[in-house]
């Protein structure tokens, strides 16, 4: 009795640890979009009344996402001429926002005051759209996995018994 009863309580904690990772796979993408919208709006601001240059603006934010700040980090070292590769590194991004981002990251201070403004509202524009996307997907579909995982890993317990 008590085996059966070890194999439920481990089908229910894989099941939910399972939909657990799936939620967290929905907030990575959506701290590290939030933090692409942030750094958008620091040098729209940085653009519009500072005018200091775009690696002095991003080594000077904070960023709490590990992979953004690794592409930051990236993109500064491409322009100190440090490195040869312009595109940073995908992680565990989609496709359409790995690509987002290298344009972002191919856009940025490449060009003069007007010109550099409107590619960034536009850019704005575009990880706005993902943003919201990707937290409907956190809000909605994350506790959704999480119950999900501990209801499969219930039922498949109580198949075993």
């Amino acid at each position: 009795m008590s085996t059966r009863l070890l194999i439920v309580f481990l089908s229910v904690a894989v099941g939910t640890l399972c939909g657990y990772i799936v939620f967290l796979s929905y907030k990575r993408n959506y701290t590290y979009l939030g933090g692409v919208c942030d750094m958008l709006s620091a040098l729209k601001q940085n653009l519009a009344y500072k005018k200091d240059t775009v690696p002095v603006v991003l080594s000077g934010m904070t960023i709490s996402n590990a992979l953004l700040k690794k592409n930051i980090d990236e993109y500064i070292a491409y322009t100190a001429g440090q490195s040869d590769k312009r595109e940073v590194s995908r992680g565990f991004l989609p496709q359409s926002t790995f690509d987002g981002v290298n344009d972002l990251f191919a856009a940025i201070g490449g060009s003069d005051e007007n010109s550099q403004s409107a590619r960034l509202d536009a850019l704005e524009l575009r990880f706005d759209k993902l943003l919201a996307d990707a937290e409907r997907k956190y809000t909605k579909y994350g506790s959704v996995a999480v119950k999900l995982g501990f209801l499969v890993g219930l039922g498949v317990g109580v198949l075993v018994l």
